[in-house]
């Protein structure tokens, strides 16, 4: 039932213990149809495997940092959903619902949205665009849960690094975010700069973030995005992460020595 957010000590110690050796990232690319109009040259699914983008088209003469602004779009950066497409990752580690993450979040999506901007100013509207995208998940790859009120392609959009000050750089910073810890939901951008952005994101690198438990599920292996017939919409995703469980908890799972395989 949403809300039941227990697991066996035994259980969640053993998932966690194995994931100190498992990608936080999409692994595997299960199912992909690109449905009605995905944009030519973005359907390779396996561009949602892995880390996200931290700088965007780097043969081009507009590559740069990705900022809230500065959004991926490079070939091979980001897979469309067109309208009555699908697209199905694995995990080669279980995603548990761990209440004790920042913000309760477990999972983050990341996309190509991007925050609107005053080009007089150089600070945020407060606007951010996207392409939405149903967020399915699945404990067995054959039953789905829909998350309710978080899109896929939306909030908060990509930040590669820390250190970066204009909205559009050209040159790569020096300090990378974590694509696996979670920004505050509920941040606003409305005027503010780049930099004040970036410190609002206390070192994540942005992602829609998800709470496992709000569609009843203890853990998850399976993430799948879809794009409604009628959207008028086509999202682009960039890749999904695991939110690590807290240290003490992992400490836990060693000390019990659960998980240990070859």
């Amino acid at each position: 039932m949403p809300g039941t957010r227990t697991l066996s000590a035994l259980g969640a110690t053993a998932a966690i213990a194995t994931a100190a050796s498992a990608s936080f990232y999409a692994s595997s690319v299960i199912e992909y149809a690109p449905g009605a109009g995905p944009t030519p040259g973005f359907d390779d699914a396996a561009a949602a495997l892995g880390s996200p983008t931290r700088f965007t088209a780097p043969a081009s003469p507009f590559g740069g940092a990705v900022t809230p602004f500065n959004s991926s779009f490079g070939e091979g950066e980001v897979v469309t959903i067109g309208e009555g497409g699908w697209l199905t990752l694995g995990f080669d580690q279980p995603i548990l619902d761990v209440p004790s993450n920042p913000f309760g979040i477990d999972l983050l999506i990341f996309g190509n949205s991007f925050a609107g901007i005053d080009f007089d100013t150089g600070l945020a509207t407060g606007a951010v665009f996207g392409e939405g995208g149903v967020i399915e998940l699945s404990d067995n790859g054959s039953t789905w849960h829909t998350v309710i009120g978080v899109e896929a392609d939306g909030l908060f959009p990509t930040l590669g690094y820390q250190d970066v000050t204009e909205p559009f750089p050209t040159a790569a910073g020096s300090v990378l975010t974590d694509f696996r810890t979670p920004v505050d939901p509920s941040l606003d951008f409305s005027g503010l700069s780049t930099a004040e952005i970036a410190a609002a994101y206390a070192g994540s690198g942005g992602g829609a973030g998800v709470d496992i438990a709000s569609v009843g599920l203890s853990s998850v292996l399976y993430v799948r995005i879809s794009n409604p017939v009628g959207s008028g919409l086509t999202p682009e995703i960039d890749a999904v992460s695991i939110v690590p469980a807290p240290a003490g908890l992992l400490a836990l799972a060693g000390v019990l020595g659960i998980g240990r395989r070859r």
